[in-house]
């Protein structure tokens, strides 16, 4: 059986999926869910010196996996929540990661009190609301780091334009990184009413879910070629197949919110067996041996539309169910089924890969043909 233990940072974990910060993991009740749920860390939502004033309507679901939130950090005490939510946490074998935020001063005054309180196994930190310039990002690292002796993590967020500096500079100053946070803003109204369906102050919030998936793949991947320190990938996870691709992509550990929020807190240990089962059968030991095994080969030779040889779509008869969604999906009519027989027409076939992309058993390939 595959071994799907994960250790960073000195710390051990029993599994690499994890709770992300946000509203599945706000208080000790959710977190306990999420612990008897199967979920190898306890990421916290985010605390900072000030509660929040979250508003309301918060959440709303765009499409099927995707939501839109207004959600902000915690609207509870930092103090409250540190002394008294979390320890009432009941699975003590879980390790505790607090996610706090977001001024230099702010981390500040959190820094102490969780090394004072002595709960916390690391932190994690968010560049989200704050000015992302050299010099702001080297103060907001090191008021944590000058007051905390654990490991701190610094979450990233999508807007960065210039990942590569700011690892740069973030580097020295942390132990690992977390790759992405929700994306936006974005915006979303009932047309019948003309009104937003959240309730924030202009109507916009942030994206998270399954669209942004490629988004924090790509961060991962990016991330893993700039550092050698561990990377958490967040963003878009639905499935066990949406963790291999972070690991791949370089990750050592995975967090989920939008899932669990959309099916609920036992998603992490059911994950957790699917992963594992995958690894089994494709003959991966450890989480180590999947780790980084995307393929960035530059030396692919690649096709161009209308030079030199062209990828165009077979189709793997045994697989194939008919039904018809290739046909369906080309915008150039290439694919055509006369009763079960597919046929290509290769001089109106752009070599596009959608239907191969979009076929629901794998039966269509492409190849030089």
């Amino acid at each position: 059986m595959a071994n799907i233990k994960t250790k960073m940072c000195g710390m051990k974990f029993p599994n690499p999926i994890w709770t992300a910060a946000g509203p599945a993991s706000a208080d000790a009740n959710l977190l306990n869910q999420a612990a008897e749920g199967g979920a190898g860390a306890l990421v916290t939502k985010t605390i900072s010196v000030k509660k929040a004033r979250v508003p309301i309507p918060n959440i709303h679901s765009v499409f099927s996996g995707t939501l839109m939130n207004a959600e902000l950090w915690s609207e509870m005490d930092y103090l409250k929540f540190i002394h008294d939510e979390l320890t009432q946490i009941k699975d003590k074998s879980k390790k505790i990661i607090v996610s706090v935020g977001y001024s230099p001063e702010d981390l500040m005054v959190l820094g102490k009190e969780l090394n004072r309180a002595r709960i916390a196994d690391a932190v994690e930190f968010s560049i989200h609301y704050i000015e992302k310039d050299a010099e702001n990002l080297k103060r907001t690292a090191a008021a944590l780091k000058d007051n905390l002796d654990i490991p701190v993590l610094a979450k990233l967020s999508p807007s960065i334009q210039d990942l590569d500096s700011v690892i740069q500079v973030l580097d020295p100053l942390v132990d690992g990184f977390v790759a992405i946070n929700s994306v936006g803003p974005a915006l979303d109204f009932d047309i019948e009413t003309g009104m937003p369906f959240l309730g924030s102050s202009d109507g916009r919030g942030w994206i998270s879910g399954g669209a942004i998936l490629p988004i924090g793949l790509h961060f991962v991947a990016q991330i893993s070629e700039l550092t050698t320190k561990p990377i958490i990938g967040v963003g878009g996870i639905r499935s066990a197949k949406d963790v291999i691709k972070y690991i791949m992509a370089g990750a050592s550990a995975v967090q989920i919110c939008s899932l669990a929020i959309l099916k609920g807190q036992k998603i992490y240990g059911e994950i957790a067996d699917q992963l594992s089962d995958w690894m089994d059968i494709h003959d991966y030991p450890n989480v180590d041996s999947l780790k980084n095994t995307l393929d960035r080969s530059a030396s692919k030779t690649p096709f161009y539309l209308k030079q030199g040889p062209q990828l165009h779509p077979k189709l793997i008869d045994e697989r194939c169910t008919h039904c018809m969604k290739c046909e369906r999906s080309c915008l150039h009519r290439a694919i055509h089924f006369d009763g079960n027989d597919f046929t290509l027409d290769k001089s109106r076939c752009v070599s596009c890969g959608l239907c191969a992309s979009i076929c629901p058993t794998s039966a269509i390939i492409l190849e030089s043909i």
